[in-house]
């Protein structure tokens, strides 16, 4: 592995656990009303476009920091959704 394989790692990880904590958090509180349906959204629709630009450059860091980001976004709106519109 070379330096740049290395700092594409580094940077994927740290920018992949700034999620971590929201999520953490929304899951022991429940309270979501806080985070913005509009951020997530537009965190989906970025990464899909770096996960797109990682599968066609074969940056498999990038690939593997858009997908996990789009997941944990994804977890974050169907968390917001459920405890905003409950009966």
């Amino acid at each position: 592995m070379n330096l740049t394989e290395i700092f594409g790692w580094l940077a994927s990880v740290f920018t992949t656990i700034i999620f971590l904590p929201q999520l953490v958090k929304v899951i022991k509180t429940k309270l979501t009303h806080d985070i913005s349906m509009l951020m997530l959204v537009f965190s989906v629709i970025g990464n899909g476009f770096w996960l797109a630009h990682a599968s066609l450059s074969q940056n498999m860091p990038l690939l593997v920091m858009a997908l996990l980001i789009i997941l944990i976004s994804i977890t974050l709106i169907v968390f917001k959704y459920l405890n905003e519109h409950k009966s």
